[in-house]
């Protein structure tokens, strides 16, 4: 579930960007990983949205998925944030202003993730326009190319 100031959006995670997506370590590439949850439309000040985030790929020393259990990882600038290409979408893909992001738990294929910060929801207003977030959700794994398999629409 997304809480957008006092509006809240359910989880959709029959839709394929909602994972959280492990990258183990190769010769090439330290283990990653990274965040896509979308979200169900709802109304947000009188429109309909469907808002997503994209939390790209964060290097780990971590060699499976379930030691990621406890992992934080944090941004605290609008710099940060566009160096990362991290970005919510809400009418258009705006960066976030700060966010700190928790995997708490590890059940079967999915992981309960907890994510709060600030995002930008008008970057084209002066001064742009911000507001709080609240991220409580439970999404797939994904580790390798079949995972897909197990959430096909």
């Amino acid at each position: 579930m997304l809480k957008l100031g006092n509006f809240a959006f359910e989880d959709d995670c029959q839709n394929r960007r909602s994972c959280l997506m492990y990258d183990k370590a190769d010769d090439i590439e330290n283990s990653s990983w990274s965040i896509d949850i979308g979200f169900a439309k709802g109304k947000y000040n009188g429109t309909e949205i469907s808002p997503s985030i994209c939390i790209n790929p964060i290097d780990t020393d971590k060699q499976t998925v379930i030691e990621l259990i406890g992992t934080i990882f944090s941004v605290m600038s609008i710099e940060e944030s566009v160096e990362r290409e991290d970005s919510f979408y809400i009418f258009e893909h705006e960066p976030l202003v700060d966010y700190i992001l928790e995997i708490l738990e590890i059940a079967g294929n999915k992981a309960h993730i907890k994510c709060n910060g600030t995002l930008i929801v008008d970057g084209y207003a002066d001064p742009y326009i911000k507001e709080k977030f609240e991220i409580d959700s439970w999404i797939p794994i994904i580790e390798t190319a079949e995972d897909w398999k197990k959430y096909r629409l």
